[in-house]
């Protein structure tokens, strides 16, 4: 992170497909392949299923590109799945992400042996793939049928896929976020204010006031209609790792104002782990969080918030 003048009221749009799909919470994950451990590092299969973006798997296909390489996910029991969620590539760095190859066309093959074929942007963002038909199964398989090819080295590599089924999502769903300021694209990502909605937890938003700590700086959510509110989850801090959350700054109390005005005044926990505060329910059509306290990390000097979802 460096520093760079703020950009104030970013506005991001969501789109539908991902503001209101359900994440069926993924069992297991497994692979024809798999790269061997090296320097303490672990390219399992396990990777794909752990809700970050810098932990990845990577095909072990020898003297190849991992085509025809596949990973299986086992759902934990009949779903109804409509499409997948994909980070294509490894996401440890967009360096990393030149790097290594990346898929192109994938294959998503179920049990009774039907599959759909689907074409990857070679872009480092999130892709939505959505099944013609909703199918009803315990498991699937994604296979790399082609690649995109990466500068360095000749392994394909997903960082995190999620499965999406027919069901409403739990949280209330976003139609735009804003925030009063945003920290610049580095090195490792983005950290605009859509990402405290992905369901990962190592991308996040940061406020980039170069003279203060974030007390005052704000997240917008707008739902696009009105809706019920009573309860928001949030995952506070770089919830990366114990050691990530204490580098940088996390919040400690906020105020929530609503569309007509009223306002809320809520508190959090010091933890990175997810955590869900009450209030008195509200119909609103917008809610901003605005941070009122903060708490000091050791080495940033900037709030950042992993995941921050309101529920009815």
């Amino acid at each position: 992170m460096r520093w760079i003048p703020a950009t104030l009221a970013v506005a991001l749009l969501t789109p539908a497909s991902l503001a209101s799909a359900a994440v069926v919470k993924v069992s297991a994950a497994s692979s024809t392949s798999t790269l061997p451990d090296a320097d303490g590092v672990s390219y399992d299969p396990k990777n794909l299923i752990d809700g970050k973006q810098a932990t990845v798997w990577v095909e072990g296909d020898t003297g190849g590109s991992g085509l025809g390489t596949s990973v299986s996910l086992d759902l934990g029991g009949e779903k109804t799945v409509t499409g997948l969620r994909i980070w294509n590539g490894n996401w440890y760095t967009f360096d990393f992400w030149q790097r290594h190859n990346r898929a192109k066309e994938i294959e998503v093959i179920f049990p009774d042996d039907s599959k759909e074929t689907f074409t990857l942007d070679d872009e480092m963002k999130p892709q939505v793939v959505t099944l013609a038909k909703a199918m009803k199964t315990s498991e699937l398989r994604v296979r790399i049928k082609s690649i995109h090819r990466g500068n360095t080295f000749n392994d394909t590599v997903f960082s995190e896929i999620q499965v999406l089924d027919d069901s409403p999502a739990d949280s209330v769903p976003v139609k735009a976020f804003s925030a009063s300021s945003v920290y610049p694209s580095d090195a490792d990502g983005d950290y605009d204010p859509d990402n405290v909605d992905d369901g990962i937890l190592d991308s996040m938003w940061c406020e980039n006031v170069k003279d203060g700590d974030g007390t005052g700086e704000w997240l917008d959510f707008d739902f696009g209609a009105s809706r019920k509110v009573s309860q928001l989850r949030l995952n506070n801090g770089n919830a990366y790792s114990f050691a990530m959350f204490m580098k940088a700054n996390h919040a400690t109390t906020a105020t929530l104002s609503f569309s007509d005005g009223s306002k809320e005044e809520v508190s959090f926990k010091s933890s990175f782990m997810d955590q869900t505060v009450s209030f008195p329910a509200h119909t609103t059509t917008k809610v901003r969080v605005t941070f009122t306290g903060v708490k000091a990390g050791k080495e940033f000097n900037d709030l950042c918030i992993s995941e921050a979802t309101f529920l009815e």
